[in-house]
């Protein structure tokens, strides 16, 4: 059974929001940029609201690069307007 990766917590950090990613042995941080947060509904909104209320689909990006270790130059995991456009792109029915 492969490990599961879920979204223990959240906070808004001035315009980006952190969540912190576990799968049960270590945690990750994922930070989450302004564009991500305005860019994921309309009207564009970066606020703790929008951030919980989109908190699974901001999970699932993070997951998948976490996974994939895709991380920024300096190892962080960042989340931005490209990557829910990417999403959105994978989403749509």
């Amino acid at each position: 059974m492969e490990p599961t990766i879920n979204a223990l917590g959240y906070r808004m950090v001035g315009q980006d929001a952190l969540i912190i990613m576990s799968d049960g042995k270590s945690c990750q941080p994922v930070q989450i940029s302004r564009d991500a947060l305005t860019g994921i509904q309309s009207p564009p909104r970066c606020d703790a609201t929008r951030l919980a209320q989109y908190l699974d689909v901001f999970a699932e990006i993070a997951t998948r690069k976490i996974e994939t270790e895709k991380a920024a130059f300096d190892g962080r995991i960042w989340i931005t307007g490209d990557d829910v456009r990417a999403w959105r792109s994978l989403n749509r029915k």
